[in-house]
């Protein structure tokens, strides 16, 4: 009898053990997280994950269709994005077993996918339960630093610059279009009443250079004022003569009217046989030597751009001419539709390569100066704040918040935050902002999430 109940015992105890196998006893919890009411547990054989492969449990409450499981991990400067999904098959309602292989440690974010959801949890591999709650054997927190072995440095990709001071150079461009410079507008009129005899086949678009005959006129007011004149000499009489020449000296009506300045004919308001009268404008001249250029520059860039701010024009027609204009005029309004400022320029016409309406490329080179800068690389915003991570030490990391200026030719002015000298990650601010989230150091330091990379 006491055989049969040992005996019992011991079928009952090797059940135990086996069920214990099969079951979830040989697992050890990693991670659980939760979203849209969906638990995701993650077991594994060792109580980890890590590089290379693991085995592992995945638990769903309220059991449904995992259909799956992989880690995932963004593109990165020189690296395409990383997918590592596990192999699983369900064992039992909302229970799942199987492999992980892991490509390499850095932050990963955890995805399980189901029919109507998909539930994501960020991590940092190595991961254990313990790593959760902050410290982990490829890289840790501790007062505010981001503590990572020398030897993963490589394999992340983390790489270092010191911060120098730089001379920077704000480069933008634009579109802009070509306009007649409205200071070089002739108006050709003539002091006396007059017909006109010969217009010499003058048209509107017309160019025509400096003294280029406009038209012949004959003015019956001046003819009056030479009989006046000629009577007043054949009387002596000085005081007549005198006022004589006055009259003349004043109407000072030419035979031939001709161009005041090399441009193009803009308006045409006499014809042979026709009749002009004192003051009336007869032709319109645009002096094309010079011109404006008007453009449209994003509120962005507006603050870079005042008055005699040197730009580079580039013709439609003839992209390998390219022409100096500098800004003369800043526009008062804005448009708020486009979010832009119009200014003007004013630009050299050397052989009339600039055509009025034509469409133009518009560079401006703005000099910032030699100013402290960190690259573009470097700036994590975390929405409430910018910072970037400085190396303290050989695997030691510190978010520090930085105040930045003008952004030129890929890098960043530092107003605040950091010195000539310190050394600040250029690559691999990713993986270091990743783990400063899941352990909370923002937090520590005040401040946000919701962050983006520069």
């Amino acid at each position: 009898m006491k055989v049969k109940v040992f005996l019992g015992i011991l079928g009952v105890l090797l059940l135990g053990v086996l069920l214990g196998s099969c079951g979830g006893g040989g697992y050890k919890e990693v991670i659980t997280f939760e979203q849209k009411g969906v638990k995701v547990t993650i077991l594994s054989s060792d109580g980890k994950i890590k590089t290379g492969n693991n085995k592992i449990e995945v638990r769903v409450e309220p059991a449904k269709s995992l259909k799956e499981l992989y880690f995932y991990m963004p593109p990165m400067p020189g690296m395409d994005e990383m997918r590592d999904a596990a192999s699983l098959e369900e064992v039992e309602s909302g229970v799942y077993r199987g492999t992980l292989k892991v490509s390499m440690d850095g932050p990963w974010q955890i995805r399980a996918v189901f029919d109507d959801v998909m539930v994501t949890k960020d991590v940092f591999v190595p991961l254990s339960k313990t790593a959760t709650a902050g410290g982990g054997p490829a890289s840790s927190a501790h007062g505010g630093h981001i503590m990572v072995r020398t030897d993963k440095l490589q394999l992340l990709g983390v790489v270092t610059e010191p911060i120098q001071k730089r001379d920077l150079v704000k480069t933008f461009s634009t579109v802009g279009y070509i306009s007649y410079d409205l200071s070089r507008i002739y108006e050709v009129t003539v002091r006396a009443d007059a017909w006109v005899t010969d217009t010499y086949g003058r048209f509107v678009g017309e160019y025509v250079k400096k003294g280029t005959p406009l038209m012949r006129v004959l003015s019956p007011d001046i003819q009056i004022a030479l009989d006046e004149l000629r009577l007043a000499e054949k009387k002596g009489d000085p005081e007549l003569i005198k006022k004589a020449k006055e009259k003349l000296e004043y109407l000072k009506v030419k035979e031939m009217v001709r161009s005041p300045a090399s441009g193009v004919i803009l308006e045409q308001k006499v014809y042979e046989g026709g009749y002009v009268k004192e003051g009336q404008t007869a032709y319109k001249i645009a002096d094309i030597s010079t011109v404006w250029i008007v453009a449209e520059i994003p509120f962005k860039q507006a603050r870079y751009v005042k008055k005699g701010t040197l730009a580079l024009i580039t013709p439609e027609d003839d992209p390998e001419n390219m022409i100096e204009g500098e800004v003369d005029y800043v526009f008062p309004e804005a448009n708020h539709m486009a979010k832009t400022v119009k200014v003007r320029i004013k630009a050299k016409n050397k052989g009339i390569a600039l055509k009025p309406n034509a469409l133009v490329e518009v560079l401006f080179e703005v000099p910032i100066g030699e100013v402290v800068a960190v690259p573009e690389t470097a700036v994590v915003d975390t929405g409430k704040r910018t910072l970037v991570f400085v190396e303290m030490e050989p695997g030691m990391f510190m978010p520090v918040p930085v105040k930045l200026g003008k952004k030129a030719e890929g890098f960043y002015e530092v107003k605040h935050g950091v010195k000539e000298g310190q050394k600040v990650v250029v690559r691999g601010t990713f993986l270091l902002d990743s783990e400063a989230q899941i352990r909370g150091l923002y937090g520590q330091q005040g401040g946000g999430g919701g962050h983006h990379h520069h």
